[in-house]
This record gives C-alpha cells, sequence and structure tokens, in this order.
C-alpha cells in the first residue's frame, strides 16, 4: 500500500520552498454559489470540501454519513476545512444532513465537474499516445420528477481511466447531442478519442478533426448502414491480420483478431483507415458465440499503427471498467436514492475526484484506498487541503 498516500507532502500540500499550496480551494471557489448572499453561514468551497473528503472514507457514501464525518472531525480538521468559528462558544460551526444535502441539490454540475475534474492531464507522463474514451453511464437508483432516470455522459483517460470531464444528458435529448458540449472546454489537440457507435455521425467526427484538431477511433454498427455495409465489402481475405489476442479467465475463452486496411472511398468525414475485429468467445455452459465489429479512423498508416489501434480498441473501454463499475461496486451508486436537483451528476463528480485522486495517490485498487483514508486528516492530506 501507497504509504505516500497519507503524506502531506505526497498529496502534493506543500510545495517548492515549504510553501502551502491554494490550489484545491482555488478551483472549489470556481464554483457558483446558487444560495442567496442574505443567511449564509457556510461558505460555498467548505462545504464542497466535506462532501469530498468525506466521500473519500469508506463508508460514507451518502448526506447522512457524510454529516455523520465532518460531525467527528477534532477542531484542527475543522480549520482546515475552514468551516466558520463561533466565537461566542468557542468551536467551529458544523453543517447538519440537511444543509449538505440542499446544497448539492443546487450546485452547478457543469462548474463542479470542471472544478474537480478539470485538472486531469490528457497527455501521459511518459509521452506514450493520448487518447480519450468517451461512454455513458445511468444513474439506476436515481429518478427526475417526470419519472426518467439520470444518464451521464463522460470522458475519461485511456490506461489510467481518469474521468476528465461528464455532463448529464438532458431527459429529452440524448448522448449523441451531449457529445460536443463534453469535449468542447478539453484541448484535444493530438488526442486520439474513442467512442461507441452512437456518437460515429458526420458532425462529431468532423468538428472533432476540424475544430479540436483531434482524431478518432469510431466504432460502426446498424445505425449507419450504408456506411457498414461498405466496410464488409471491404476484401478482407487479401488483408492480413495483424493482430490475434487469446484471453482466458472466469470461464470464459476469447479470441481476437485484427485487420486494418488503408481505405479513401468510404464518404465519411476523414476516414482513411478501416479495422475489422471479429471476436470468437465460449463459454462454459454455453454455446460459442462469434461478433464482427467493424472501425474507422482519421489516423492514416504513419500517425496510427494497427498495434496502436488494437491498443485503442481495447483501451476504449476502461472508462466503463474504472469509472462507472468503481462508481456502481464502491460507491453503491446504482443502489443510491438521492435525486433532487443536481444531486446525482454532483454526487457522480465527487466520486470520480475521489478516484482520480486514489489512483494518482497510487492505488490500483479503490476499496483499500478509501479505508486508508476514514480520518478527516488522512482525506484532508489526500486532496491536498493546506
Amino acid at each position: 500500500m501507497p504509504v505516500g498516500a497519507l503524506s502531506r507532502v505526497a498529496a502534493g500540500v506543500v510545495g517548492a520552498g515549504g510553501v502551502l499550496r491554494e490550489e484545491i480551494w482555488e478551483r472549489l471557489a470556481t464554483v457558483p454559489d446558487p444560495r442567496s448572499p442574505r443567511g449564509r453561514v457556510y461558505p460555498l468551497p467548505c462545504l464542497l470540501a466535506v462532501w469530498l473528503c468525506a466521500l473519500s472514507a469508506a463508508g460514507h457514501d451518502g448526506a447522512c454519513a457524510v454529516g455523520q464525518w465532518v460531525a467527528r472531525a477534532s477542531p484542527a480538521e475543522l480549520a482546515r476545512l475552514r468551516l466558520p468559528f463561533d466565537p461566542f462558544t468557542g468551536r467551529h460551526r458544523i453543517p447538519d444532513e440537511t444543509t449538505l444535502r440542499r446544497l448539492l441539490a443546487r450546485v452547478d454540475r457543469d462548474a463542479l465537474a470542471a472544478a474537480l475534474l478539470g485538472d486531469t492531464a490528457l497527455v501521459p507522463a511518459d509521452g506514450s499516445p493520448a487518447a480519450v474514451a468517451v461512454d455513458g453511464k445511468t444513474s439506476r437508483g436515481a429518478h427526475r420528477a417526470d419519472g426518467t432516470q439520470v444518464h451521464l455522459l463522460g470522458v475519461a483517460t485511456h490506461g489510467t481511466g481518469l474521468l476528465a470531464g461528464q455532463v448529464e444528458v438532458d431527459a429529452k435529448s440524448n448522448e449523441t447531442a451531449a457529445f460536443q458540449p463534453l469535449l468542447g472546454a478539453l484541448d484535444l489537440a493530438g488526442v486520439t478519442v474513442t467512442f461507441d457507435a452512437m456518437h460515429t455521425v458526420r458532425a462529431n467526427l468532423d468538428w472533432l478533426v476540424t475544430v479540436k484538431n483531434a482524431h478518432y477511433v469510431a466504432v460502426v454498427k446498424a445505425n449507419q448502414p450504408l456506411l457498414r455495409a461498405r466496410l464488409a465489402r471491404l476484401p478482407w481475405t487479401d488483408v492480413p491480420t495483424v493482430e490475434t489476442r487469446r484471453d482466458h479467465g472466469h470461464g470464459r475463452d476469447e479470441t481476437r483478431t485484427l485487420k486494418v486496411a488503408t481505405v479513401g472511398f468510404l464518404d465519411f468525414p476523414h476516414a482513411t483507415q478501416a479495422v475489422r475485429i471479429i471476436r470468437w468467445r465460449r463459454v462454459k455452459g454455453r454455446k460459442s458465440s462469434r461478433e464482427t465489429v467493424y472501425l474507422i479512423t482519421d489516423h492514416s498508416a504513419e500517425t496510427a499503427s494497427p498495434a496502436l489501434l488494437a491498443a485503442h480498441a481495447r483501451r476504449h473501454w476502461h472508462v466503463e471498467n474504472k469509472v462507472h463499475y468503481v462508481r456502481d461496486v464502491s460507491f453503491g451508486e446504482d443502489a443510491s436514492t438521492l435525486r433532487t436537483g443536481n444531486i446525482p451528476a454532483n454526487l457522480a463528480t465527487l466520486r470520480s475526484a475521489v478516484i482520480n485522486r486514489l489512483r494518482r495517490a497510487g492505488y490500483r485498487f479503490i476499496p483499500p484506498g478509501r479505508r486508508d483514508h476514514t480520518t478527516p486528516t488522512a482525506a484532508l492530506d489526500l486532496h491536498g487541503f493546506p
């Protein structure tokens, strides 16, 4: 277990020359306060800090648990949370569950996501090709007033699985309409964006290349029947297999073969290469299955080798495995019934910020990381609060 995760220095609290850094407070201060100035007791950044640190501790997944967490904090820890000090009682004031819940319902969800997830670096430190994956998730326990479920669209880095942004999909819209708002604020120059077939539409692909100076690897399915038919008619028997991958585990055998062909007549924005992946699956006690998946990319053969395209295809699902699955299993997101206003989206952002910070601290698995930060001091150190 990374011992440095519990150190204030390892958490990035102390900068050069021993000066305490204020970065986390500055980012929280960018979130607009939805409350009336009259009668405010707790500054908005303080309450957001309480939520963020409490969710970092194992077993604190709801408003009631967060209220209990802050009530157990020592005077020194309450001071680090910058909760107001009452000179008449000689104690720091402590927000209750109702205050915490009401606030989260009203905080602007996009501003909170930008403040807590916007510091995610899209370009890997080791200089490897930068790639991000776009994928959606439904919060199954959260229903709006009209009965619809809350659906979120997120973008995460390949490999590390750090969430870099998130938007809520409007009840009367779909993921495709949220694609550009999600990625619009990100610097995607030179970054490869992967996504499933829902987002493989002309407008999104052209926007990525011409406006964002990005690259794409897009899945093609039945929602683009003409394009898929063109891909299926390519002379794949004459194209050599560039990768064969075999996986075994949990009673399942899977073999994947990948072929890549240079194309120039697909009549789709900027597409220059096509990819065919055939998956053979055999699950114990079930009939074997075969699936053919087609992808297109604007990458030329010079900028993306078959091996790199294969890696992009495999790593696309990291946003599902490393973010969405973890939020469900470690934080009980699908079981949560907190649904008022912006609570579902804001809770998802806070949970993702905790996951990001624990992964940066060196934790491969999130549950041990949360157990290592059950005390307020440990959680404050983790997130870099002075």
